[in-house]
């Protein structure tokens, strides 16, 4: 008689992820440079956004044979107003939106989604060499009001 073999399938926990807040005055393609040359990263741009209409920059480091699944995003974003009246002054400035993924966190420049990969605090730990970022820390999730239509990927 052959031996019979259960598998117990766990429930999986989607909402499982950490995020780390950066502060750094860097543009996202050269912060995405920098995680990548110092940090042993593998981010790159996501296609869609290249033609997407959002104005927030992200870039991804996905893969599915080590299990990384790893997002970067701007938090900010500065929108510049088209109708400017020309003449009117010799400083005329053009009138600016500032525009934020998530409105508790507008202090913050840039925000790292880990959902699997690699452990937040040795990512903290990592980042930690490169001198473009200022500050570093784990966001406390139970303290924000993110919409839930809000899907970071």
């Amino acid at each position: 008689m052959a031996k019979v073999k259960n598998y117990i399938l766990e429930e999986i926990d989607e909402d499982d992820f950490s995020l780390i807040a950066l502060h750094s005055s860097c543009e996202p393609y050269y912060l995405a440079f920098l995680l990548n040359s110092k940090c042993q990263c593998q981010f790159a741009q996501k296609k869609e956004d290249v033609k997407a209409d959002h104005p927030f920059e992200s870039f991804e480091w996905v893969d599915p044979i080590k299990g990384i699944e790893i997002r970067l995003f701007s938090n900010r974003y500065l929108k510049f107003q088209k109708d400017v009246q020309k003449g009117s002054s010799l400083f005329d400035l053009p009138e600016t939106k500032e525009l934020y993924l998530i409105q508790d966190l507008k202090e913050v420049d840039y925000i790292i989604k880990i959902d699997s990969g690699i452990e937040d605090r040795v990512m903290i730990k990592r980042i930690e060499s490169i001198d473009q970022v200022s500050y570093r820390y784990l966001i406390d999730q139970s303290q924000l009001k993110i919409d839930s239509r809000l899907n970071l990927y």
